[in-house]
């Protein structure tokens, strides 16, 4: 997409909060982080405007209030518009136009690279990037709806255990990295320079196609979960479960359990059982001392002690540590 037609003339706005309507969003609202917005804003100005479109262009917008409308919608800064609204300012804006097509795009790839995302929400943003580049390329060349229908099909018959995801996933990656570059002229260089690789985008669509996908009604509490919502390597192992209705059963088993992870909810919900014991070794009870220590640490106790743990390390085993979260994260 080129973002400069939906900037053209742009002016700041200075709005009530209220007059700006928020449509569905791709992301999730953290009202932690949209507090902690909202008081910074409060306290050393707004620093980033949001960016909002006009809900009816025809009307003036004196005419649209009094009509008991809001004249305002927004496109990106859901945050800094919530916060604003919890503090009760005014926020600073710029009005885009465009294509609906081209607003939701925007919103994609502005928030994919302005900050760092869980990897649920980055999944969504990377879908919603690949789809807008498959769609845009479809509409130019008139078969939008034979593109929506191969999709479905790959994965209807991902479902109904005729083609593997692994195959679905390699052949929708090509497809995807050919569409973006078409669409965005992204050279392969580009993409690894804003952390979407070839490989990102296919963990990423593997991520959405598997889980967030199928299950709308509990991703959003998945992507809270203290264990597995932030952990690459758990969710990848939630993929990797072949049957659509196991995985229900494994994330419903996490969301009522916040201190388990895949395998142990893999247990709870009985498709998973324990791993055989080995044969006691002489370190065995250290080891467990420090399995178990680390266990019952809250996830703050557990980041405060991370500087300390890696200072224990040798140069040896740090290298160590750093290739095995390279290979879990995918990086």
């Amino acid at each position: 997409m080129n973002a400069r037609p939906l900037l053209t003339s742009a002016q700041l706005l200075e709005l009530d909060p209220n007059d700006i309507f928020i449509p569905a969003r791709i992301g999730f609202l953290h009202e932690d982080k949209a507090a902690a917005l909202g008081r910074l804003m409060a306290v050393d100005g707004q620093r980033d405007p949001i960016k909002v479109t006009r809900v009816f262009p025809s009307k003036s917008i004196e005419k649209c209030k009094a009509e008991g409308n809001r004249p305002w919608r927004l496109v990106t800064g859901m945050h800094r518009l919530t916060g604003a609204l919890m503090e009760g300012i005014t926020v600073f804006a710029i009005e885009v136009k465009g294509k609906p097509e081209d607003l939701a795009d925007l919103e994609a790839s502005e928030n994919l690279h302005r900050r760092p995302l869980g990897p649920i929400e980055r999944a969504k943003f990377t879908a919603a990037l690949v789809t807008a580049a498959q769609e845009r390329i479809a509409r130019a060349h008139g078969d939008l709806d034979q593109y929506q229908r191969g999709a479905k099909a790959r994965w209807d018959r991902v479902k109904h255990f005729e083609e593997t995801a692994e195959a679905a996933l390699r052949d929708e990656t090509e497809d995807a990295c050919a569409k973006i570059a078409q669409a965005y002229s992204w050279e392969e260089s580009v993409g690894e320079a804003l952390g979407m690789s070839r490989r990102t985008i296919h963990n990423d669509l593997a991520l959405y196609r598997l889980v967030i996908e199928p299950f709308p009604d509990l991703v959003e509490q998945l992507a809270k979960h203290p264990v597995v919502g932030e952990n690459g390597a758990q969710l990848k192992a939630l993929t990797q479960l072949k049957d659509e209705r196991v995985r229900r059963k494994v994330i419903e088993a996490l969301i009522a359990d916040p201190e388990i992870g895949v395998e142990d909810a893999k247990i709870a919900a009985g498709v998973g059982g324990p791993v055989p014991l080995a044969a006691p070794v002489a370190h065995q009870k250290h080891y467990d001392a420090i399995t178990g220590a680390w266990s019952r640490l809250s996830l703050e106790q557990k980041r405060q002690f991370v500087p300390k743990l890696v200072s224990m390390l040798t140069p040896e085993m740090k290298r160590v540590l750093r290739d095995r979260l390279n290979e879990e994260l995918g990086e």
